[in-house]
């Protein structure tokens, strides 16, 4: 078991490189109008591109590291997550700042997990392919 730090950041940067490009994308061409429109049970295309770039990123990570992809994959979902919590943490911490507590919607644990087994998933295949492939 080898994890290659260099290769999980590359991985990382690139997952966040093209979620940003490809959120932007899609707002512009009309297809995420607004981005908690899942929230109302409407169909969103961001977690879809959620999956897809953490994939990218766990085999660009797999691919560098040589040995290992699956671990390294997982650690780019693992960095992922945490890079993303923090930033939601400080984005909520400004909302209350300025407008109390009950400006946040009540947690949703379920989701979280969801959304955490998904992006651990998409790490995981990606990672996995790029050794099998990479033979």
């Amino acid at each position: 078991m080898t994890l290659r730090p260099h290769a999980v950041l590359i991985g990382v940067a690139v997952s966040y490189l093209l979620q940003v490009g490809g959120g932007y994308l899609a707002a512009t061409q009309g297809i995420v109008r607004d981005p908690g429109a899942e929230l109302g049970g409407d169909f969103s295309v961001l977690p879809i591109l959620q999956f897809g770039t953490i994939f990218l990123g766990g085999y660009l990570s797999g691919r560098l590291a040589g040995v290992a992809g699956f671990i390294n994959g997982i650690a780019v979902s693992v960095a992922f997550i945490l890079i993303w919590a923090g930033l939601n943490a400080y984005n909520e911490a400004k909302l209350v700042e300025e407008f109390g507590p009950l400006v946040l919607p009540p947690m949703n644990m379920g989701g979280i997990v969801l959304g955490d087994i998904l992006n651990l998933t998409a790490g995981a295949f990606g990672g996995w392919l790029a050794d099998r492939w990479g033979r």
